[in-house]
């Protein structure tokens, strides 16, 4: 197209949580008129937008066999054939995401990395690799060199993200491994070193110290470009709710619920302000069986606690009595639920959330405290930003390092959701950073440097 400045192709990881974001930075691309390819595999292209997909300066582009996430290399989409035809077009400037290194820089195409993670999990990943916390013992408190006090690491710290694992802890080792643990090389450590920049999914008003402590240590420009729907923005910033079908795409098939939103909203419209707790894990992090029947009874027990608990389909579990024991003061939604709709209700008081980034900015911009259940991966440190940086929550469970304590039991439940609805210091703190990142229709941070970004592009075409 004659008016495209260039052209970008962008290529996620599959997965909601890499789509999502790079859908709205496709749009931004869009803006300033880079024509952006965006592939993805055919089993998860319905979750364009309409208007993305017949944008005129965005080309969806869906292919049959998906790329497979790591731990699993060993199936490979070969983006080769492709890439000669772009070559041999000499229309592609840039690329975004590194998984294909190798063919990319054969080919001379600029790659830039794009994190749909924390920079917080991104810099303890990376300081905890450089520490040797994998030697930590119990009593020990390791300090991390260029990051925050708060963010030191203990035995505990280690226990709990094996436990989160498959594998069992094999403390003082070092190996590579997905997700990365304590001590272990990042994954994207290598990666990074065939790209020129780094983008990450986050604002800086939230994560400056780790931004910074990114770029220092890789040496490479780092661009905080936070992604949630510029929508999301204007209709945060004044107060208004959020209907989900607003803000993103949302598959008919998927979106099969025992409630309607209308019937979710007059339930909320019943409550009073700050009186709801929202808990939900999303679709493929999820806690046991055992820990489920653990949150139906801590429910039934906080006897004057409003909720609302959503369970997922992928998980064989519901609680059939639940809703007949607490009454009106309780919804069980089993599938899809409307989370943004939950989220900036004013009944809403808190979350209990496993600590999914796209979730958790979710939670922030709406200024809904959060109580912290990590699972797996990058969970763990974002629940500690969460927790000890930037003080917002709570963790769900207080055990440190009785490792013999695998699974969360009824009575952290209720004593976390007690501590999380009680303390005001925690809503006014998460209100007042809020307020500090909202702006008319899009933070002020993440605009300048998607302006840094373009410039950076043009500079290495």
């Amino acid at each position: 197209m004659e008016n495209a400045i260039g052209e970008i192709l962008v290529v996620p990881f599959f997965g909601q949580g890499h789509v999502l974001p790079l859908t709205e930075l496709c749009k931004k691309l869009s803006s300033f008129n880079f024509k952006t390819t965006f592939i993805l595999s055919s089993d998860i292209s319905s979750s364009i937008s309409s208007s993305l997909a017949h944008h005129p300066l965005v080309n969806v582009t869906d292919v049959d066999a998906p790329i497979p996430p790591p731990p699993r290399p060993e199936i490979k989409f070969d983006p080769q054939p492709i890439m000669m035809h772009y070559k041999q077009m000499r229309q592609v400037d840039i690329m975004i995401l590194p998984h294909f290194g190798d063919a990319f820089t054969k080919f001379q195409v600029p790659i830039v990395a794009f994190s749909p993670f924390s920079a917080a999990s991104l810099a303890m990943d990376y300081a905890a690799w450089k520490a040797d916390v994998e030697f930590i013992i119990p009593g020990e408190t390791r300090f991390l060199p260029g990051l925050p006090d708060e963010m030191a690491m203990d035995y505990g710290d280690i226990v709990r993200r094996y436990y989160g694992s498959s594998e069992e802890p094999l403390i003082g080792t070092k190996k590579k491994s997905f997700p990365t643990q304590p001590g272990d090389e990042p994954v994207w450590v290598q990666e990074v070193k065939v790209t020129s920049a780094i983008l990450v999914n986050t604002y800086d008003v939230l994560e400056h110290t780790f931004l910074e402590y990114l770029a220092k240590q890789t040496r490479l420009p780092i661009y905080g470009i936070g992604l949630l729907p510029e929508k999301f923005w204007l209709l945060t910033s004044t107060k208004s709710l959020i209907h989900d079908k607003d803000i993103r795409t949302i598959n008919n098939s998927s979106q099969k619920s025992n409630y309607s939103e209308d019937e979710v909203l007059n339930w909320l419209n019943t409550k009073s302000p700050n009186s709801v707790i929202y808990i939900s894990f999303g679709s493929e992090l999820l806690p046991t069986l055992q820990e489920h029947e653990e949150i139906s009874k801590a429910l039934e027990e906080l006897s004057s606690q409003n909720f609302i608990w959503v369970i997922s389909k992928n998980q064989d579990y519901y609680p059939n009595d639940l809703e007949n024991k607490v009454g009106n003061r309780g919804l069980v939604i089993h599938g899809w639920a409307p989370q943004l709709l939950i989220l900036s209700h004013p009944s809403t008081g808190g979350c209990l959330f496993h600590c999914g980034w796209n979730s958790t900015m979710e939670a922030i911009g709406q200024g809904v405290p959060l109580l912290a259940w990590p699972i797996r991966g990058d969970n763990f440190y974002n629940a500690k930003s969460i927790v000890c940086h930037l003080k917002i929550g709570y963790m769900v469970s207080s055990i440190r390092e009785n490792i013999g304590l695998k699974k969360v039991k009824k009575d952290e439940i209720i004593q976390g959701i007690k501590r999380l609805m009680e303390d005001k210091q925690v809503h006014d703190r998460v209100e007042e950073l809020s307020d500090k990142f909202r702006n008319a229709n899009f933070p002020v941070g993440s605009i300048a440097n998607l302006h840094d970004f373009k410039d950076y592009i043009m500079q290495a075409k």
